[in-house]
């Protein structure tokens, strides 16, 4: 027994939710852009984003902690106006801490401090541990610079980017970086 088949390729008919077909799907994602467009943005709020809640806190709290690194760093120019600024922008006050540099960032590392202030050299073995703000200051040879400069508890991004901006806003050094 012979048989004559003729296969057909068979399309599928995609049907939108009104069961008119293909014809209607641009209409539709036009009519739904604007509810994705507003899950989408609403979900960037928390952007960027402290694991830790460290900006969140200070806004609560009031105040934030810092450390100097070394005694010239707090009475500096630049720390009186860097502090101011962040007030400005986080409504909270500094609260100082003492100690020393090395028990300084290692509180930064564990979260119990918000910012270390000091003179630090370009290349601290510290900066795969704790993020350095730009310097607010530089003394020193090329080749023996020391910069004055924040330093924050690695990835809390939000915090980060008040202190880089108040940096940057106050200082020249900072904006050039």
């Amino acid at each position: 027994m012979a048989y004559d088949q003729k296969l057909i390729p068979l399309k599928p008919k995609a049907l939108s939710p009104n069961g008119k077909g293909n014809e209607d799907n641009g209409a539709s994602i036009m009519r739904r852009l604007p509810i994705l467009l507003c899950i989408a943005l609403s979900a960037c709020n928390a952007l960027p984003r402290d694991p830790a809640d460290t900006s969140a806190r200070i806004e609560s709290t009031r105040y934030f902690t810092v450390g100097s690194v070394d005694p010239s760093a707090r009475d500096a120019p630049e720390t009186a106006r860097l502090l101011r600024q962040i007030e400005q922008r986080t409504g909270a006050r500094p609260l100082w801490t003492e100690g020393s540099g090395e028990t300084l960032l290692g509180q930064l590392d564990a979260g119990t401090l918000d910012l270390a202030i000091g003179r630090f050299a370009k290349t601290s073995p510290w900066q795969a541990e704790v993020a350095f703000g730009p310097a607010l200051s530089v003394s020193g040879k090329e080749g023996e610079r020391i910069e004055l400069k924040t330093a924050m508890r690695n990835g809390e991004n939000r915090w980060i980017m008040t202190v880089e901006r108040a940096s940057r806003a106050i200082s020249t050094e900072a904006r050039a970086q």
